[in-house]
């Protein structure tokens, strides 16, 4: 019995580190809540079975292994589908765009004008008027750009070859003034692994060919 339940606690745990390298190295505080879903099944399934006779550790082991399967398949989709990694893990909330108050999101995310003064203050920025940008990411935690800000807020609008119509339309640019812009470069959007455009520095890419592909190691 005490070897079966020493035998699950080390398929557990090597379970779990599996799915947290499957997840990528996030903090807590980056962790979508779809990341948290996948962890709390797998610490479920580790809890449940482990006082379980009738669950062998075979049987542990073929559950972790679907599980797992089920996670690298799920976010292989989520990473190649702009549409899916929305609906599955959610998108950023702009609560203030240039110094207005986006009364939508903030109604949407259920945030009060005291929590909203209260997540500034987090950022040391202790007023609204002070708040060019505020931007809820996917976690939970807040981005400020304060009105000033040398480093302002940029925009993504092309990753993969894919353009980000939605953000487009938010900076007031369509498809077609971005394919102008990338012409006066002489790139093309299949050339094109990312691009981003603030009201300060204007458009920003970054080609295949210009990106690295290698592992870099720090240490042995």
């Amino acid at each position: 019995m005490y070897l079966q339940i020493a035998l699950k606690l080390v398929i557990g745990m090597i379970g779990l580190l599996t799915v947290v390298r499957l997840l990528g190295k996030k903090s807590l505080s980056e962790a979508t809540p779809f990341d948290l879903i996948y962890t709390l099944v797998l610490g479920g399934l580790l809890e449940e079975s482990i006082y379980d006779d009738k669950v062998n550790p075979l049987h542990l082991l073929l559950a972790i292994a679907l599980w797992g399967v089920t996670v690298y398949f799920i976010e292989t989709i989520v990473q190649k589908n702009i549409k899916t990694n929305k609906v599955v893990k959610g998108e950023p909330s702009i609560l203030i765009f240039d110094g207005e108050l986006n009364l939508e999101e903030i109604k949407k995310n259920h945030i009060s004008m005291d929590q909203l003064r209260a997540l500034l203050r987090q950022q040391n920025c202790y007023s609204v008027q002070n708040a060019q940008f505020v931007i809820m990411e996917v976690g939970g935690q807040i981005t400020v750009v304060k009105n000033g800000q040398e480093d302002g807020l940029s925009f993504q609008l092309i990753e993969s070859g894919r353009i980000e119509e939605p953000v487009l339309q938010t900076i007031g640019k369509d498809r077609q003034w971005l394919l102008n812009e990338l012409k006066k470069e002489g790139k093309t959007l299949r050339e094109i692994v990312y691009a981003e455009w603030s009201f300060s520095s204007g458009l920003f890419i970054k080609t295949y060919e210009q990106s690295k592909q290698e592992i870099y190691r720090l240490d042995n």
